[in-house]
């Protein structure tokens, strides 16, 4: 089994005239905490949205557990997969959005137990029992039967990384899980991300937190202009940054 759980190499992806990522070659270890930083428009979301084919890439290839996503080899040629295997890829791939995306008409309950049951026939009764225990893992079990209107930004962010949870991905892409919560809020879903990174969850995390991206990250991943510029321990990049770029970031976000 390779190390290498995540595997990108040479991704090109434009939106019309604009080039969003530029020959980006990127790795994930099994086990690894990869956090993502650099400033707005740099690609690191786009970056995150190819890996579970969100967006299509125009050039390059990216494999998650030795499996490529999106396409498949035709006579040497990289050509676009069935629907059926792309969903069935990205049940390896977890994601929790900045906006928490969870159904407004279903109970914080249902919300977690929907993809297990429809995409991994998971039996009723077991994913309803992988439920409750993801949600007291989030510290929110009295919330089960609640619907999200009722809970806090925060409760729902939990609740959202529960429900990715719930389909026991290999890999779990937070994009920016903070960014539209109330400061009281932020601690509470860091939280519950640092006991996951604790625990051995492989994770890749887009985000403007550099508290956390310093305590909790294996490697820091320096993004600007579509590319990678910079990357190394947290410790490294934070008290040496090489890269003129990165010493801007920095210098504009921590003091």
């Amino acid at each position: 089994m390779s190390e290498l759980l995540v595997e990108a190499t040479g991704i090109e992806k434009s939106f019309g005239a604009v080039k969003v990522l530029d020959r980006v070659d990127f790795s994930v270890r099994r086990g690894e905490v990869v956090v993502l930083i650099g400033p707005s428009g740099s690609g690191k979301t786009t970056l995150l949205r190819c890996i579970n084919h969100l967006e299509e890439i125009q050039n390059g290839r990216i494999a998650v557990n030795g499996v490529l996503i999106g396409y498949r080899e035709r006579n040497g040629r990289l050509v676009s997969d069935s629907e059926a295997n792309i969903a069935r890829q990205r049940r390896d791939v977890g994601m929790v959005f900045q906006r928490f995306n969870l159904f407004a008409n279903m109970t914080v309950l249902e919300n977690i137990c929907i993809a297990p049951r429809l995409l991994r026939k998971t039996p009723e009764a077991e994913v309803k029992a992988l439920a409750m225990s993801l949600l007291t893992r989030v510290g929110l079990p009295e919330k089960a039967n609640a619907f999200p209107t009722a809970l806090s930004g925060g409760q729902q962010q939990r609740v959202a990384i529960a429900r990715a949870l719930a389909m026991q991905p290999k890999v779990l892409l937070f994009d920016e899980p903070t960014s539209a919560l109330d400061p009281e809020m932020v601690g509470e879903v860091l939280a519950v991300m640092k006991d996951l990174a604790t625990s051995g969850m492989t994770m890749v995390v887009v985000t403007h937190e550099m508290g956390f991206a310093r305590q909790v990250a294996d490697r820091v991943v320096v993004m600007a202009e579509g590319r990678i510029i910079e990357e190394g321990a947290p410790e490294e990049v934070f008290t040496q940054p090489r890269h003129p770029k990165t010493q801007a970031l920095l210098k504009a976000v921590l003091h």
